[in-house]
């Protein structure tokens, strides 16, 4: 039985809908075209395949083909390409649209690895996929569903923390602080976020940097229990943090100003975002203590829960209940590591562990219903 079957049943039920609504629903729904995601996938893979057995046929033969001709035919696939996807855009073809976008972007990257090849100039991979996120901006914002930002925020996202992180210009003021470039690039996302939302709505790039934004800040907490990774030594400057904290500001600042949030939800956002600083600190202040990170992961982790769950984002609220269920789980670890290592142990984790998950699957709707109510 299908979803909307399910809920037409429930309602009628309920007394929400009569039954003659709920035949003329299933009507309306019947009478819709079926959707073309089949169709659009086996076009997308039968597009994929040709076009690695082109790649396969010019690679096989590449030695052989002058330069000029590998840069003509490069250009000429560009501009195809390039034609393609705006005339898909004038007819309004939305999948068809999104897929030559991605595939120009490609070739893009692709084009910058030819010329580098070619005339020998050398670089990093990060270092071209910053140059290629530069040079596609504008080509990216154009998409109107989520995968081809959040494929070029991610790229964009790569070539910012390595350059950041591997770049002579930039060690007078990251110093090659993990902690500090991790810390700035949440802050980075949620800035470009908001950014985004004001210029273009819930448009595909608002929705891939608010993905960026929890994903970088997943994986800046597990960067902050890591105290090596700080390279701070006693005595140096503070300048690697200062990114973060003017990044921090402004996020502040957006927050506050926002309309589009509660006050409750506003201030939620402002602790999280107090507590997200204060575990890239503690090795500044000499302390390494496991447990201490452990709980300040615990409480951002719980207070972005909570926010989420007051925007009704209820498979988002579960999924970082998940997370914080495995962030448990690694702290029973690291305060009885010894014993886990025992049969016993074992035991008693694989306990653990199914222990929460069934705790997890049973009180989940409850969980995010009490944290919705609990900001109202």
């Amino acid at each position: 039985m299908s979803k909307l079957e399910k809920g037409l049943k429930e309602w009628v039920a309920l007394g929400l809908i009569s039954s003659d609504q709920a035949a003329r629903i299933r009507h309306h729904e019947a009478a819709k075209p079926e959707a073309s995601w089949v169709l659009s996938g086996l076009l997308l893979l039968g597009a994929g395949i040709v076009g690695i057995g082109i790649i396969s046929l010019i690679a096989a033969n590449w030695n052989e083909i002058p330069d000029p001709v590998k840069l003509g035919g490069d250009f000429l696939l560009l501009t195809a390409l390039a034609v393609a996807t705006f005339r898909s855009w004038e007819a309004k073809k939305a999948i068809q649209f999104e897929a030559l976008l991605l595939s120009f972007l490609i070739l893009c990257l692709a084009s910058i690895g030819l010329i580098s090849q070619i005339y020998h100039t050398g670089g990093k991979l990060y270092q071209a996929l910053l140059l290629w996120s530069l040079i596609t901006f504008g080509a990216a914002i154009a998409a109107r569903r989520t995968a081809v930002p959040f494929l070029w925020a991610g790229a964009f996202l790569t070539g910012l923390v390595f350059t950041a992180l591997d770049s002579v210009a930039l060690q007078p003021i990251f110093q090659r602080d993990y902690h500090a470039v991790f810390m700035a690039v949440p802050l980075l996302c949620a800035g470009l976020t908001v950014l985004s939302k004001g210029l273009a709505e819930e448009s595909g790039p608002t929705r891939a940097f608010r993905s960026w934004t929890l994903i970088a800040g997943l994986l800046a907490l597990v960067v902050a229990e890591f105290p090596e990774l700080s390279r701070y030594k006693v005595g140096e400057g503070q300048t690697a943090l200062v990114p973060g904290y003017v990044l921090g500001t402004v996020a502040a600042f957006g927050i506050w100003r926002s309309f589009g949030y509660r006050n409750i939800q506003k201030k939620l956002l402002l602790l999280t975002l107090g507590l997200f600083f204060i575990p890239f600190h503690l090795p500044r202040v000499g302390i390494e203590a496991p447990l201490t990170y452990a709980v300040l992961t615990i409480a951002v982790l719980s207070l972005v829960a909570i926010f989420l769950a007051s925007l009704k984002e209820r498979r988002l609220f579960q999924l970082f209940l998940s997370f914080l269920s495995l962030r448990f789980l690694v702290l029973y670890f690291q305060a009885f590591g010894g014993l886990a290592t025992t049969g016993v142990g074992l035991i008693i984790s694989g306990c653990l562990v199914i222990a929460l998950a069934v705790l997890w699957n049973r009180y989940r709707t409850e969980l995010a219903v009490w944290a919705e109510r609990w900001v109202q």
